[in-house]
């Protein structure tokens, strides 16, 4: 058994406009189907950041496999308490829905800082063995995570956006 973590863009970075977008369904079809692939060969316990786009969809990705088999696990690695304050009405409630089918949520800051969302991607390497990446090569957060978790000595799958 092992653990996997995620890291990708969120949805101002995406090559698309909205999750109705024919590249948008065919991008969660694909991570679906390496979700997938991963409990099939051992991945038991995954790891969401909870940022809106990507880790949005790997959570329900998971959590849609979960309902076949349910000794997957879902855990939640948020930043700062509050991570969803200035999300629409629509955004939190699939956040909150999300969390509430979560095993585990870890909290990595009880504020915001400038640092959380770091510190925050360090946690999700840290925690697992196998990073899957949304990622096209874009300067950020993914590149960071991306990055950090190959000089821990991590497995890095890609999956580009498009």
């Amino acid at each position: 058994m092992y653990k996997v973590s995620f890291t990708g863009y969120r949805p101002t970075k995406l090559p698309f406009f909205g999750e109705d977008d024919p590249l948008c369904i065919e991008l969660k079809e694909r991570i679906s189907a390496q979700i997938a692939s991963l409990a099939d060969s051992g991945a038991r316990d995954f790891f969401s950041g909870m940022a809106l786009g990507v880790d949005t969809w790997c959570a329900e990705a998971v959590l849609e496999l979960k309902k076949t088999r349910p000794e997957i696990r879902l855990f939640a690695v948020i930043p700062c308490k509050g991570q969803e304050i200035k999300w629409t009405a629509e955004q939190q409630k699939r956040y909150n829905d999300i969390l509430a089918q979560c095993s585990a949520v870890k909290c990595i800051s009880s504020t915001y800082t400038w640092d959380c969302m770091y510190r925050r991607n360090r946690e999700l390497v840290s925690l697992c063995d196998v990073l899957l990446a949304v990622y096209d090569g874009k300067s950020g957060g993914t590149q960071y995570t991306v990055d950090y978790a190959k000089k821990q000595g991590k497995k890095v799958i890609v999956l580009p956006p498009v």
